[in-house]
């Protein structure tokens, strides 16, 4: 969605004379988190690739405290669950999400993802953030990227930079602003993007970016060390001039596999504009739209709703024919060794947050990476490229007590994980009813003032 000056000023005036504006959120206090035994469970190794059966997880101050099978034994006073030979996953990552309202965090908690990087970040996003680090916010924890930083006019949360100077005070700012990483777009010319990037060096903090597209006399290892590169569409689009050629591609995944990034595939944007081409309203008919920001959504319908929807038969088949080479770069990805990360794009179009994240897995399962990979790409490997893997990511002992708990064996079929049986946030204990409710809370707070806010203090 590109949102200019006039298109945000006639939404918001349209909004304003369709809606009342109910701008304050009213989330329910938390609950705390509490020291407790769950027995009798089978925990998922994403890492290992195995299930370590008929085992007893002790969670103490909001942390895995303990992992055997004797743990029953030691209950005492604890509470005790009983898991009746239920399976244990580590709480999901969404490596590339975009949000305006802090429900966004508890949809995503309900359906088991436990933590999200937002790659275009504002003020507000920190102290949202925050607000979750220190318990006065359920949701799923956040890593926040700056504003996203582009050789182009990109509108709302985006600035534009065009030379050294503007780059390293943008990477300057952001840093002593508390983000967590740089959000850079493929459109920065040569002096502003290796800019950014030594500047983030010197200061410590990562990068993110579009694609592996170069500009000017790059190299491909001017580009180590980022934290990520996204989206597959990048690849192709950039890096193979919108041209599938299989001899390029292979001589760019070498150049990947050698620059040893990870990557961001966000096949799920592209997968639901092509069901949109190809089914029109009776797609859009499936979509859960009370997930999805009415502000948003609203502005997607009048832009690239409306696009996709009105395109010809020619285009759909187009874009069936994309999304198919997409998913084939994403598994050759794969087949090279490159590390994959789970990232669903939602916010964008009509993706719903929690939900979306799913999808992406389902997509990486067809581009041929096995269910303990796909969780892997979900958990153990956003973690480690953010750094966070001595915090999240596995069922480890000293780790956050962020898991899934499902009746059913994700590995035989990882749609259970979409609506969990019970989930541990920090060591607060969701059932699936109290998980109902915080969608439900979720959809009932969600604030169109909060979201207006963020867009107008950008943009203007």
């Amino acid at each position: 969605m590109n949102l200019t000056p006039n298109k945000l000023l006639w939404l918001i005036a349209t909004l304003l004379l369709t809606t009342s504006l109910n701008g304050c959120h009213s989330h329910i206090a938390p609950p705390k988190s509490s020291d407790f035994i769950i027995t009798n469970v089978n925990i998922v190794d994403p890492v290992k690739g195995v299930i370590h059966q008929q085992q007893s997880i002790l969670v103490k101050n909001g942390n895995i405290s303990l992992i055997n099978n004797k743990l029953k034994d030691k209950a005492s006073s604890l509470k005790v669950i009983d898991g009746h030979n239920g399976y244990i996953t580590p709480g999901l990552i969404d490596m590339h999400t975009h949000f305006y309202d802090p429900s966004a965090l508890m949809s995503n908690l309900a359906h088991g993802v436990t933590h999200v990087r937002i790659l275009n970040g504002a003020p507000e996003h920190l102290k949202w953030r925050n607000q979750e680090r220190s318990g006065l916010l359920l949701g799923a924890s956040v890593t926040v990227s700056s504003p996203i930083l582009t050789g182009t006019n990109n509108g709302p949360l985006a600035e534009y930079i065009n030379d050294a100077k503007d780059a390293r005070q943008s990477v300057i700012d952001a840093k002593n602003a508390g983000y967590d990483l740089i959000k850079a777009y493929g459109s920065l010319n040569e002096e502003a993007l290796s800019s950014l990037i030594n500047t983030a060096k010197e200061l410590g903090i990562p990068v993110a970016k579009h694609g592996p597209n170069l500009s000017g006399n790059m190299s491909w290892q001017d580009l180590a060390g980022l934290q990520s590169l996204e989206h597959t569409e990048e690849i192709l689009q950039s890096a193979l001039g919108h041209q599938f050629n299989q001899e390029k591609l292979t001589s760019v995944l070498l150049q990947l596999k050698q620059l040893n990034v990870p990557i961001t595939p966000t096949l799920n944007i592209f997968w639901q504009l092509t069901r949109i081409s190809e089914d029109k309203e009776a797609f859009l008919n499936t979509l859960p739209k009370h997930y999805i920001s009415p502000i948003l959504a609203y502005a997607e319908e009048k832009d690239q709703i409306k696009r996709w929807v009105n395109a010809s038969a020619k285009m759909a088949r187009y874009n069936r024919k994309t999304l198919n080479q997409l998913i084939d770069i994403t598994k050759q990805m794969h087949s090279h060794g490159i590390e994959i990360l789970v990232g669903s794009d939602a916010g964008v179009l009509w993706s719903p947050h929690g939900l979306a994240t799913h999808q992406e897995m389902a997509l990486l399962a067809q581009a041929g990476l096995t269910n303990f990979e796909v969780l892997k790409a979900a958990t153990y490997s956003p973690a480690k490229a953010m750094k966070l893997e001595h915090q999240t990511g596995q069922i480890k002992e000293g780790l956050s007590a962020d898991f899934i708990y499902t009746k059913r064996n994700p590995i035989d079929d990882l749609s259970v994980l979409k609506h969990p049986d019970a989930i541990s946030k920090r060591g607060i204990w969701l059932t699936q009813a109290q998980l109902t409710d915080l969608q439900a809370q979720a959809i009932e707070n969600r604030s169109l003032a909060s979201e207006l806010w963020i867009l107008l203090t950008k943009q203007f």
